[in-house]
This record gives C-alpha cells, structure tokens and sequence, in this order.
C-alpha cells in the first residue's frame, strides 16, 4: 500500500496527516520521522476530491490567516496543501459564494467598511447608487467587474460609476474614463468623497455624451466640467442620496 502525506483540517485544525492512495486516513497524528520521505498527496491523481462544507470553508479561513488576503481560484488550483477552486464551485455553486460564506466576498469586505484597495473603493460606490435607486436596477459589475458597464438604471439606460477622493492641494475631484465602450453608457454617476474615503460629499448625474474625453474633472468650487463653461451644478444629484450618506 502507497502512502502519501496529507495537510488537512482535523477537528477544526490544520496538520500534516497519513493517508493511502485513495485519500483514507492511515494516521492521524504521525511523527516526523513517519512524514519523512514520503510524497504529498496529489489531489486531482484519479479520484474524486472528498470534503464536508465546513472542511472547505476552513481552507479559505487557512489561507487568509496564512497570507493577509482573500484567496483567488488561481490560488486553489493545482495547490497540493488545498482543495481545487472547482470544487468549491462545485460544492457551492461558484468561487464567489464560497467566499461570501466565510465574508471574504468583495460586497461583504466592502459593507464591513474595508475600503483599502481601489477595487474596494470603487464598489463602494457602485453599492451607495444601487441603494438610491427605489426599483432594483440591473446589477452588471457585480457579477462580472469586466461588463463594459457597471448596471442598468430601472428606466432601461446603462450606466456606469466613477468615483475619486478630493485632491485637496488641486481642490478638485479627477476621474479617468477608461471603459473603451464608453458611447455606450448613458448616465454616468459621478461620487465625490472627501481626501480619505470616509465621507461622500457630492453625487453627479450626468449624460454620457457631455463625457468626451477620458478624463473628467470637477473643481471644488462645481463651476466647470473640466475646461468646459458649462457648470455641473444642474447635475447635481446629492440630495437624493442624503439618506444613504447619513447611514455611511
């Protein structure tokens, strides 16, 4: 009989284990002597991986305490110390549900008030105007961050989020407008929050085709859309999301 070593979770912790070569368990608790010499066990070699739920919500827990940050599939797969990605989509239908199970989801991270990366900043966001609206609108960019637009407002029209902090040496709020579909988006919400994220101070409702170029900028005093005359103010927007700012 072949015998391989094993890290797995025994009894809510992780350790080094003997198994066969069918993933029984030969010894639960082996020296290291009994370890030495012996290969990992390959997970993916002809058989079916074999874990409770609660096996594989505690391999996402391992990871993050291991590293500092959520685990990604790539991180799963073809990793001989945890389970594949696929049978976590498997197991709970897809990668994303197995880390919101466990908070590790990037709404759930953001929610809790992490806001650290740009990532997480930016879906902020995109969650405060999914709240204003009063009928649910299509939620595009949290099912797939690469839709060439962050959602459908409930009127029908695609629109999508920018976000910036206030650069207050310039006393001005910049947005980069990437999205190579930008002709078509419609609306475009403009957040404003203050130098460190913990405040939103205005909201800007603005017409796609007014956005030309890849950069937009709004001064701090709202007189200009960048070296535009025309003022932004008609396209303020910020009452309408006083209610959500309160509870921030």
């Amino acid at each position: 009989m072949t015998e391989y070593k094993s890290y797995r979770f025994i009894d809510g912790k992780a350790r080094w284990i003997i198994v066969d070569e069918n993933g029984n368990i030969i010894n639960i608790d082996p020296s290291k002597d009994e370890l030495k010499g012996l290969e990992k066990e390959v997970y993916k070699q002809n058989k079916r991986e074999k874990y409770t739920g609660s096996e594989l919500l505690n391999y996402l827990k391992d990871f993050y305490q291991k590293y500092g940050r959520v685990p990604t599939q790539k991180d799963f797969d073809n990793n001989s110390k945890y389970p594949s990605a696929t049978t976590y989509i498997r197991h709970f239908r897809s990668w994303s549900n197995s880390l919101k199970l466990v908070g590790m989801d990037l709404d759930t991270r953001v929610k809790q008030g992490n806001l650290e990366t740009e990532s997480e900043k930016g879906r902020w966001a995109e969650l405060i105007v999914i709240e204003h609206f009063k009928n649910n609108p299509v939620d595009l960019s949290g099912k797939n961050y690469k839709s060439p637009c962050d959602g459908i407002c409930p009127n029908g029209m695609n629109y999508d989020v920018k976000s910036s902090k206030l650069d207050i040496y310039r006393r001005r709020w910049k947005y980069y407008i990437s999205n190579m579909y930008k002709e078509d988006i419609e609306i475009f919400y403009f957040l404003a929050f203050n130098e460190d994220y913990t405040k939103l101070l205005h909201v800007w409702r603005v017409p796609g085709d007014i956005v030309e170029s890849n950069y937009f900028t709004v001064m701090m005093d709202n007189a200009t859309i960048g070296n535009d005359v025309e003022s932004i103010k008609k396209f303020e927007i910020t009452e309408k999301f006083n209610s959500i700012i309160l509870k921030k």
